[in-house]
């Protein structure tokens, strides 16, 4: 990854599969009014990671941001 245009398509990408699980996950939880239930994340692991992968991507796009100014 060496230049700005490869750094934010990459980024794009993971965030768009992080939305893609988080959908997912989210067509999957069945409502129940009556009892408490818990919620355990299919995908948690794979959304932490994306999650994870986006939040430093983006810090290099604002660092190589702040360089140009």
């Amino acid at each position: 990854m060496s230049n700005r245009s490869e750094i934010l398509t990459e980024y794009r990408k993971a965030n768009e599969q992080l939305d893609e699980l988080k959908a997912t996950e989210a067509r999957q939880v069945e409502p129940c009014y009556q009892q408490t239930i818990t919620i355990r994340p299919k995908y948690g692991q794979q959304m932490q990671e994306l999650s994870a992968k986006c939040d430093y991507l983006n810090m290099i796009l604002e660092a190589m941001a702040a360089s140009e100014d």
